[in-house]
This record gives structure tokens, sequence and C-alpha cells, in this order.
């Protein structure tokens, strides 16, 4: 069961950390915002614009054959898998749903379309209530297909990326 006042984002790196914090503070209720550990490449820059409700789409061409909506740390995972396949020949999109509650259905839906209703989220949360499942619900009214890649067994300590494999999380997965 979600909470539909509270506003939910995860945040890839300190500049989308810094606005999604500007973005919690201007909404007059309860926001909660994911973060990570690991350290990772900086892909926004300092007067990139983030909103409620929105999502950034970092890869995209005219022929993409599906959609790759990721958040967090495993945005990074996913534009390693972009680099692979795009050598491979394949061309995917990247979306950077960093709203997570209330989810950029807009985006989605036309995303969804462009590349036949194929959609993969990729997230490092259990699949139950997460990334995956407001992926779902947002192009439920539409014939999309969502393959979920998400932590399926409890947590264990371990490096990032020791713990990105493990789980199904990381750019060699996604792949």
């Amino acid at each position: 069961m979600q909470c539909q006042t509270v506003r939910c984002f995860i945040r890839a790196r300190g500049v989308s950390t810094e606005r999604l914090t500007e973005v919690a503070v201007a909404y007059h209720g309860m926001a909660y915002i994911r973060t990570s550990r690991p350290k990772t490449p900086v892909i926004y820059s300092s007067t990139e614009e983030f909103v409620l409700g929105g999502s950034k789409v970092l890869r995209e061409s005219g022929k993409d054959s599906v959609t790759i909506v990721t958040a967090g740390v495993t945005v990074f995972e996913a534009l390693k898998a972009y680099e692979v396949l795009r050598n491979e020949g394949i061309t995917v999109r990247i979306i950077d749903a960093y709203s997570l509650q209330p989810i950029d259905q807009s985006t989605l839906l036309a995303a969804g379309h462009q590349t036949g209703g194929r959609i993969v989220t990729v997230e490092d949360h259990y699949p139950t209530g997460g990334l995956g499942d407001a992926v779902s619900e947002a192009v439920a009214c539409d014939d999309m297909s969502v393959e979920r890649l998400a932590v399926r067994a409890v947590p264990r300590s371990g490096g990032s990326a020791e713990l990105l494999e493990r789980f199904g999380i990381s750019a060699h997965k996604i792949v």
C-alpha cells in the first residue's frame, strides 16, 4: 500500500541530491530521498533542473528497441549496459526516474510506445513497492511489457560491484 501524499525521490549523484533536496523542501508534505554509498561519475551539470514528478532521458535514438528505466546507483549500471549494447548494434533508451512518487507517466508512456512497448526496470530495491511497481502501474493502461530487475534476496554485506552482480542489477545482468 502506498501513501499517495508522500513524495519519494531517488538520487543518482551529488547534483541530483542537492536539487531533489530543494524540491523536497518546497513540497508541503512528507518527502523521502533515497541515497546510496558508491562513488559514481558526475552525469548532471550544476545547473540541471529537477522537478516533482519528473525524469531525465539520458540516452535515446530514433531506433531504440527497449526502454530501460532506472534510478539511483543503478543509473550508472544502465549507462554501462547502454555502451555494451551500442557496441553490439543494439540501441536502447535510458531514463533516470528520479521521482518515484509521483512518477513521470507521460515520459514513460511515450518511451514505451516508441520502443515497441518493451520496458525494463532496474533498481536496488525489492521488486514490491519500488520502481518496477511504479512503472508497471504508470503504463498499465497500455499494452506494455515490463521486465523487472530488482533485489530478490536478503541483502548482505559486500562491495558495491559485488552486490550489484549478486542481486542481478549490474550492467552485465542488464545486457
